[in-house]
């Protein structure tokens, strides 16, 4: 069984934790002195028009809002509509003067969770109506877990069951530090799955219900780094046109995966480096720094280490990057995973493509194993998908598996199979398998045609049936 935490995130109105924070979007001094009284136990925000309720999200981690419909410079539904257009982490209590069928239908539609009437008794019971309103927020936040927990499944089965010692371990250490705020390198080659191992911590922590956001640091211009991860103020450049939260903010609460993190310039490494040491970022353009709480989780397939003695990456940051550090082996070094990887590719493809499953046999999987798989697990889950979409419902037996893979580029598996037979030398070893590639090439080129392929190599029919199959009657794939 899967490991995989399922905390409460925000406790109950009369226990609540400091971090749930309301929101109160009123013009009447009075309404918002009199809701303060009965949400005891919530951080709580004030905003007297729609240019105030703005700021406040844009520059405040904010769960609920009490929302009044008839503000002095822009409608509660106004408000309602933009920030919906946005964001869907927010719940909307819609409280008004003027209590309608009409407006409420309106409301909900526009994703409002609640719709009361201002009295002295829906006061009272303001704290049960934003109890409510977060409920759903887990409700919902929790339907995500979920979804994106099975979307992971397999390959977190995968994980735990790892036969390879160094992936046990790596599982091992995640496990010990997925429920403590340490910041988490990864280093390894492009596509061995850096990314995977980070969902795995954020899963198995107390922050699941909250965003995993990913970001491809070597995908960003240079330009917009700054701005996509620490975003800006409204009018800090010339199309900042208006105030834009960076990914770092998005995670609050959660994670940020921060991948490639070798590449960055050494101005945003500044950055980075004030956020892990004061757990704070500075929009572009703002006066003061903004408060995040994030696991920090970052990955590289460059030698960090190098990078610094090169003077191209910073010692400090190195340091604070450093602090649970965890290589992960290429697949070429996994090659015991294969099978398993195969399988769980083969059925999530399947799914995907809406295909029947294919069945690897043994012979083929021992050629997929035999392979170097330069793009590792990447590389290996698009060639399983690819076979899925090709050979749906059917045997895949080793002759269709194409010749660049059997022959390991014309080299590696005789190399590797000489140091296993003491008795066969590399030179005919190596020989065999060019010759085998040869022939099975020129097959597929005559569309299976033996006899046709004979006459064009200028060799008997017999010696491309042994080069093909092996001598004799030909080896039955298993």
């Amino acid at each position: 069984m899967i490991a995989v935490s399922r905390p409460v995130e925000e406790q109950s109105p009369g226990r609540a934790s400091v971090q749930t924070t309301v929101l109160i979007v009123d013009d009447e001094p009075s309404f918002q002195e009199t809701i303060a009284r009965y949400l005891t136990g919530f951080r709580r925000l004030v905003a007297y028009n729609a240019f105030q309720a703005f700021d406040m999200l844009a520059h405040h981690h904010v769960d609920v809002v009490l929302l009044d419909l008839n503000l002095p410079d822009k409608s509660g539904m106004q408000i309602l509509r933009e920030v919906r257009a946005e964001r869907d982490d927010l719940e909307f209590i819609i409280v008004t003067s003027h209590a309608d069928i009409k407006l409420a239908v309106e409301a909900t539609k526009l994703g409002a969770f609640d719709f009361i009437a201002k009295s002295y008794e829906n006061y009272q019971q303001i704290g049960a109506h934003v109890e409510r309103a977060l409920e759903n927020r887990r409700r919902k936040r929790a339907e995500i877990v979920a979804r994106t927990d099975e979307t992971y499944r397999e390959a977190f089965e995968q994980l735990e069951t790892s036969p390879t010692p160094e992936m046990a371990e790596i599982i091992k250490v995640l496990r010990q530090v997925a429920n403590t705020p340490l910041t988490i390198l990864i280093e390894g080659e492009s596509g061995v799955g850096k990314e995977i191992l980070a969902r795995y911590v954020h899963l198995n922590s107390s922050r699941a219900p909250r965003p995993f956001v990913a970001v491809n640091l070597a995908a960003i211009p240079a330009t917009l780094l700054e701005s996509e991860l620490f975003g800006h103020e409204k009018g800090a450049f010339t199309s900042a046109d208006r105030t834009r939260l960076g990914k770092f903010e998005l995670a609050e609460g959660g994670t940020i995966f921060l991948d490639e993190v070798g590449e960055l310039e050494p101005a945003a490494q500044v950055k980075l480096l004030r956020v892990l040491q004061e757990r704070v970022v500075d929009r572009i353009g703002a006066e003061e720094p903004a408060p995040v709480d994030v696991r920090v989780v970052a990955a590289t397939n460059k030698n960090l280490e190098l990078q610094v003695t090169g003077g191209r990456f910073r010692e400090d940051l190195w340091y604070r990057l450093n602090v649970v550090r965890l290589q992960v082996p290429p697949l070429r070094n996994r090659r015991e995973e294969i099978p398993a990887l195969v399988r769980v590719f083969a059925e999530r493809a399947a799914r995907t493509i809406k295909r029947d499953l294919p069945t690897f046999s043994r012979a083929a999987l021992k050629i997929l194993q035999d392979y170097r798989w330069p793009g590792n697990v990447r590389e290996l889950e698009n060639f399983v998908m690819r076979f899925v979409a090709l050979h749906a419902g059917t045997i895949i037996n080793k002759q269709d598996i194409p010749i660049e893979y059997t022959l390991d580029h014309l080299g590696h598996v005789a190399a590797w199979k000489a140091e296993q037979q003491q008795d066969d030398s590399l030179y005919n070893l190596a020989t065999d398998h060019f010759e085998r590639y040869i022939v099975r090439h020129m097959v597929e080129l005559c569309n299976g045609n033996m006899a046709e392929a004979a006459r064009r190599l200028g060799v008997s029919y017999n010696t491309v049936k042994n080069k093909m199959y092996g001598p004799g009657k030909g080896e039955k794939d298993e």
